[in-house]
């Protein structure tokens, strides 16, 4: 069975679906980013490239909050870290809605 197949079915333990592929894995990919923008803004293929990060950037977003949200559902510790992972995904969905309004 695959990791990723793992976390998407919510397999993997909630902590380490929240901090480890949910923020620092994110944490770190976002910071990639920027230093890839950073560095290829000026070219020009800057658009194209901004596009294919913020697709995979979103594609990951969601896989990560599906991942938490099955993660916190099979938990079987403290029910307020079900709740509170469930609220951190519910709040993360709509700040990439309201950032998506902006920017549209």
């Amino acid at each position: 069975m695959s990791l990723i197949g793992r976390i998407w079915r919510g397999e993997v333990g909630l902590a380490r679906t929240f901090w480890v592929f949910g923020f620092a894995v994110f944490f770190l990919m976002m910071m990639a980013s920027i230093m890839m923008l950073t560095t290829i803004m000026l070219g020009d293929n800057a658009g194209i490239i901004f596009l294919a990060i913020l697709g995979f950037s979103l594609l990951y977003k969601v896989f990560i909050l599906v991942a938490i949200w099955r993660s916190a559902s099979r938990y079987q510790g403290a029910v307020v870290w079900t709740y509170l992972a469930k609220a951190f995904v519910v709040l993360s969905i709509m700040q990439s809605l309201l950032s998506f309004g902006r920017i549209a």
